[in-house]
């Protein structure tokens, strides 16, 4: 048995905002890390984009802190899997659930995320308090209570077997098949950088809701060439699913026309990238080629998307704040 001098020495006090493995692909890539508030680079150190007893409340544990650690070790695996493949990456039921439940823990463990809200000039439109899904939180108390409900649902799925099946619509679904209200009727997009460009910051999160606050998706750079959207499928499923959102949110809220496009950042030439790309899976039996859709699953092939240089660069201008790894 440990002493009580061993346990108080193993408290952590430096609580990483962003995983330190995300952050040593940037030092591997020989990033810089720029302070704009004191215009210059400086060295990047172990304790970046952290602070003391964030997730205890300034108490002196770490037992959220340890919680959320052995959620990393877990996604670490699969993230790395995700950076060393090319066109596509296979992922059990099991695994996709814990990625899109990791997406949430990315934006919502603090409060300092970046939220993009449709050409919003006055500032004066906020996120609705989604029953379902992804809203940026506004205060540390806040960010500490919802990563401890994503700790509760994460020891669910993590506790379950490897074939649990991954539930891929955007419909009701049984409350018996929901393993986290986080991440119900949402879809993994995966986006790969010819180049190492995309940067990060103590706001590496982005939110982006249209101008009505209808919440579109979450990006998380993962790595200096790869990204992960979670990604609301009522909108973006697929394409009958998108065009009928344009034409629906046209009606609703423009002059009838279906809008052009919803998300500012990608725009109509980029958007269709959301579309889930393990939704419609190709028939192995019919002569001719024919696609059925795939209500939920207990293995996806997630295909990787080639974003161009422009995109990520508009990302990394909305992720900048005072420091920023690039």
């Amino acid at each position: 048995m440990k002493s009580k001098t061993n346990k108080k020495n193993n408290v952590k006090k430096n609580n990483h905002l962003y995983p330190f493995f995300h952050i040593k692909k940037w030092i591997n890539f020989k990033g810089r890390l720029y302070d704009k508030q004191k215009n210059q680079i400086v060295d990047i150190e172990r304790n970046v984009f952290s602070l003391p007893f964030y997730y205890s409340l300034g108490e002196k544990n770490s037992i959220l802190e340890d919680c959320i650690q052995v959620f990393e070790s877990k996604i670490c695996e699969i993230i790395k899997r995700i950076d060393e493949a090319d066109l596509e990456v296979v992922l059990s039921g099991k695994e996709l659930e814990l990625l899109k439940l990791y997406c949430v823990l990315c934006g919502s463990r603090h409060e300092f995320t970046c939220e993009v809200i449709k050409e919003d000039e006055s500032g004066i439109y906020q996120s609705n308090q989604y029953l379902w899904g992804v809203h940026r939180v506004d205060t540390q108390t806040q960010a500490v209570e919802i990563t401890q409900q994503i700790m509760d649902d994460f020891r669910k799925i993590d506790s379950m077997k490897d074939d649990i099946q991954s539930w891929i619509e955007s419909n009701y679904i049984e409350p018996s098949y929901i393993y986290s209200k986080y991440t119900m009727g949402m879809h993994i997009v995966i986006a790969r950088a010819e180049q190492p460009i995309l940067c990060i910051s103590n706001r590496f999160c982005i939110i982006e809701n249209t101008m009505d606050s209808d919440f579109l998706y979450f990006y998380v750079p993962i790595s200096p060439k790869t990204a992960l959207f979670l990604v609301k499928s009522k909108y973006y499923l697929d394409e009958k699913t998108y065009y009928n959102t344009l034409s629906r949110f046209g009606g609703k809220y423009g002059n009838g026309m279906p809008d052009p496009y919803l998300s500012v950042i990608l725009g109509e030439n980029m958007e269709k990238e959301l579309l889930c790309t393990y939704y419609l899976v190709r028939s192995c039996v019919h002569v001719k080629e024919f696609y059925f859709e795939k209500k939920k699953t207990c293995s996806a092939s997630v295909r990787i998307r080639k974003f161009p240089k422009e995109v990520f660069r508009q990302y990394n201008k909305d992720i900048a704040n005072r420091k920023a790894i690039h």
